[in-house]
């Protein structure tokens, strides 16, 4: 097990991060994400917190000792990239790997970037993660459900599918590090979670699709996202 992620090596994760957004990205794009998910390392000095150090992503990405270099990004454009399938296999190598590292002082901890970290603390802060976990979801209402998934009633059905994306991800990636953690779960600024809870999570989110279909499929033919309601077809 590794001590410590590279610099390298965070920038694929965030790489792999954007690419679940879209395939193609710019070098900005990579920039400002590898800053929200490794401030330390990514922001400028002096201002870590505020902004990113642009030069420090970009140097990163060209040279023999680069991404480019190591076969993980494509340029497909002027200042565009695709990752390749190298990135692919070896960023889901290296999640299983570095999933928990060890922090300056020695001790061990799960390593969850900041962004992720927020959404699973409001995660399971909503009123139906709460009843999940302490088995009541049958008192779930459709209000409860929209809440944990971050959605409206009024929601569009693009929002609707990149929002069940997300929760699914963000769950499945968070029971792989809390199973990789010997036990102590993960410690979140307002919540700390175990393996069994995120699994018990996993489970409550299929479960309240499918109680749900029938009020998720009106939002699924709400395909006009300006309008907010169903597109007329001639």
């Amino acid at each position: 097990m590794k001590a410590k992620l590279t610099i390298a090596e965070k920038l694929l994760l965030a790489a792999l991060n954007v690419r679940e957004e879209s395939k193609t990205f710019s070098a900005e794009d990579l920039v400002v994400r590898a800053w929200e998910l490794y401030p330390d390392s990514f922001g400028l000095a002096g201002y870590a917190d505020q902004y990113p150090d642009s030069n420090r992503v970009l140097t990163n990405i060209m040279g023999s000792k680069g991404m480019r270099g190591k076969g993980w990004l494509r340029k497909v454009g002027q200042k565009q990239y695709r990752v390749t399938s190298k990135a692919l296999s070896d960023g889901a190598e290296l999640m299983q790997q570095d999933a928990v590292i060890a922090d300056e002082s020695g001790s061990l901890r799960a390593e969850l970037d900041r962004k992720t970290s927020t959404e699973l603390d409001r995660l399971v802060d909503t009123r139906a993660a709460k009843k999940i976990l302490d088995r009541v979801d049958g008192t779930i209402s459709f209000a409860d459900a929209c809440g944990f998934w971050d959605i409206t009633v009024r929601s569009n059905a693009n929002t609707l599918r990149v929002r069940l994306h997300e929760v699914s991800t963000l769950l499945e990636r968070a029971l792989l590090l809390a199973e990789a953690s010997d036990g102590r779960g993960l410690k979140l600024s307002q919540h700390s979670v175990t393996a069994s809870d995120l699994d018990q999570l996993i489970q409550g989110h299929q479960w309240l699709q499918e109680r749900f279909a029938a009020e998720l499929g009106v939002i699924r033919q709400r395909d006009d996202e300006r309008l907010g309601r169903p597109t007329k077809r001639k």
